[in-house]
């Protein structure tokens, strides 16, 4: 099955990406900037460089557009009326690990402002309601959590990349996880899907269903607490709080294990984690690899940087110098992760890491999986940081 085309959709459009900003779009004329000759040096618009923009081909012809960037979205004015308009951008920005939506048309005018999370992005789903639901997972980690919470036996059918636990090969499996069978989702009707944001691409699954009426509740955390929190509203909305309480204290004691043992060293070792080969991806600071990293004695080198997930170049990161890397490629087996293609990528020969042979692979299905077997990740990570000075 082929990944859709589509970003985005609602009841009434689709967002397909375009690879320049519409010819309507004025980042000069846009709010917090203003227009006309100011006094003194004017430094004009930044770009940002997650920016997105999109056609949204509409069911009845139309065409509109949207610029979405982290800090400001703004869409044509005819666009502005779908009332859907700013889940799919919440949605969007959820994805790439942002909290605050500043939606404007393309008149300065106001659509929508302030804090959103993915708890807003649900439909149909109530605390108690689903005790003895029929679910469908999206995404490894959230199938791995309802199986942590005892409720495994509910599920009816998951996205293929899913593997754990072993019994999830008697599932239906819908299509990849950037992509499943959303018609099938609906067909099957279950009574709540349990669906993720926790990489880009996972908004078209979310206003996906949101457009064919299904009950979802959306995961996306960005921290360890945010995991926990997630863990524990999952299994009130599941019906079985005691068994959430449960598990999430015994992660909390093997997180204050790490943090003391972390604490010992003098200093936190500089860490590159690789998400992506080709381009290079690498967690930012809004992402709960961070947490991750500093559990087992180090600190993400990008950690400075906005969203979620970020590509860098060679030269950032030979600039960043880590001391150690770590490729954890998502939806790479961990028996196919080849640390020499790092080692022998063009300018990387000179990385500290590099000459001092500390290129390790980490099984993505801890580092690339927020939820109950995390903070193994964490445990693999300090046994190779263990060795580094400090």
């Amino acid at each position: 099955m082929r990944k859709p085309e589509h970003q985005w959709q609602t009841r009434q459009h689709r967002a397909y990406r375009r690879a320049e900003p519409p010819p309507e779009f004025a980042p000069d004329l846009q709010p917090g900037l203003q227009p006309g000759p100011q006094p003194g040096p004017q430094p004009g618009p930044q770009p940002d460089p997650r920016a997105e923009s999109f056609d949204l081909r509409f069911a009845d012809g139309r065409v509109g557009w949207a610029h979405c960037g982290l800090a400001r979205q703004v869409v044509d004015e005819a666009s502005a009326a779908d009332p859907d308009l700013a889940h799919a951008v919440s949605a969007w920005l959820i994805a790439r690990g942002a909290r605050a939506i500043a939606l404007f048309d393309a008149a300065g005018g106001e659509l929508a402002v302030g804090s959103i999370t993915p708890a807003d992005l649900g439909l149909g789903a109530s605390a108690g309601a689903v005790a003895s639901a029929r679910l469908i997972s999206l995404a490894p980690s959230n199938l791995e959590a309802i199986d942590a919470l005892g409720c495994f036996e509910r599920v009816i059918a998951a996205e293929d990349s899913s593997d754990f636990p072993p019994a999830v090969a008697e599932l239906e499996r819908l299509g990849p996880d950037l992509g499943p069978d959303l018609d099938r989702v609906a067909e099957l009707a279950p009574d709540l899907v349990v669906s993720s944001l926790t990489v880009p691409g996972m908004e078209r699954n979310v206003t996906g269903l949101r457009a064919r009426g299904v009950a979802q509740v959306v995961l996306a955390p960005r921290s360890l607490a945010e995991v926990l929190a997630e863990l524990e509203g999952l299994g009130v909305l599941l019906g079985v709080e005691a068994r959430a309480r449960q598990l999430t204290a015994q992660m909390r004691a093997e997180i204050a294990r790490l943090e003391q043992a972390a604490a010992r060293r003098s200093r936190p070792a500089r860490v590159y984690l690789e998400w992506w080969p080709r381009p290079m991806f690498s967690p930012g600071r809004a992402c709960y690899s961070n947490e991750l990293i500093r559990l087992a004695g180090g600190r993400n080198v990008f950690d400075d940087r906005p969203g979620s997930s970020l590509e860098i170049s060679a030269d950032e990161l030979v600039a960043a110098a880590p001391e150690i890397c770590f490729v954890s490629w998502c939806g790479v087996a961990e028996d196919k992760l080849d640390t020499r293609r790092l080692i022998e990528r063009p300018g990387l020969a000179e990385l500290p890491a590099v000459r001092a042979g500390q290129v390790h692979a980490l099984d993505e299905r801890y580092a690339g999986r927020p939820g109950p077997h995390m903070l193994e990740a964490a445990r693999r990570m300090a046994a190779a940081i263990e060795g580094l000075p400090g």
